[in-house]
């Protein structure tokens, strides 16, 4: 049982993350546990099964079932595909920066997938990973890696958690580093995206931060969506792929950018 009630944000998290875990829990379960009522937790329930986050079932919940019909390839399972040996090469790069016994927040990009997928075959010894990703929280399994996945609203076709909620319970945390991605970046508008919730919610991730970084393959570089999430200049590093002129590198160097181009590597790496 918890010392004392938490907020609803956070008694939401902690339920999906004991469905996640165990496969499904009572509504008695999980009111003793959260020191509320049944009603409470059924309430909570019914939020949580709206965003497409568990299953309700008589007398409480349960985890999604792991194979669920196919349906039609959304804009996530596009950039999956997409310039995945340079998101490798960026992902190994980025691994060096997670610290054992930290806590880190990885968005919904595919970028930060491939960055997941490398800590679940080369867990560390202990992590706290928050993300609002609920593709990358299904794929880790890992008993070192303690994943949180905040409440909020799920774009089905872009798999990602975003919201008011969101905002909220991310900016109760302390986060060693955030890695964010975007649609584009360019000196004059920083990183950017055509979705404000995203915006907002990466900009949450990473005011809650120590360090922020990027991580973005050349692609791009010299593109740039509707808003501007934050300067390039404002993280703290941004990992790149060596696909990236060496004149574009220098650009941004000068511009004040801390920018690292990362080799590709053989396929078989991860």
């Amino acid at each position: 049982m918890t010392e004392g009630p938490l907020p609803p944000v956070l008694r939401r998290a902690k339920i999906l993350e004991r469905v996640s875990r165990d496969g499904g829990a009572s509504l008695a379960e999980l009111a003793s546990e959260h020191a509320v009522s049944p009603v409470t937790v059924h309430r909570d329930l019914e939020l949580l099964s709206g965003e497409g986050l568990l299953e309700r079932v008589r007398g409480g919940a349960r985890s999604l079932p792991d194979s669920r019909p196919r349906s039609p390839e959304t804009a996530w399972d596009t950039r999956v595909h997409e310039a995945a040996r340079e998101k490798e090469a960026i992902a190994v790069r980025a691994r060096e920066l997670v610290e054992d016994g930290s806590t880190i927040f990885l968005d919904a990009s595919s970028t930060g997938l491939a960055l997941a997928r490398l800590l679940e075959l080369r867990p560390p010894s202990e992590l706290t990973l928050v993300t609002n990703s609920p593709a990358i929280a299904h794929g880790l399994t890992a008993d070192t890696i303690h994943v949180i996945v905040p409440p909020g609203e799920l774009n089905q076709h872009m798999r990602v958690l975003t919201g008011r909620w969101t905002i909220e319970f991310l900016r109760e945390l302390n986060i060693a580093v955030a890695f964010i991605s975007a649609a584009g970046v360019t000196l004059e508008h920083g990183l950017t995206t055509s979705r404000s919730a995203l915006a907002d919610t990466l900009n949450a991730a990473a005011a809650a931060a120590a360090r922020t970084v990027g991580m973005l393959d050349s692609s791009k570089f010299g593109r740039s969506s509707l808003l501007s999430i934050r300067p390039a200049q404002a993280l703290d590093l941004l990992i790149t792929d060596a696909g990236l002129p060496a004149a574009v590198a220098a650009e941004f160097r000068a511009a004040g950018v801390r920018l690292e181009r990362a080799a590709l590597l053989e396929r078989e790496y991860l």
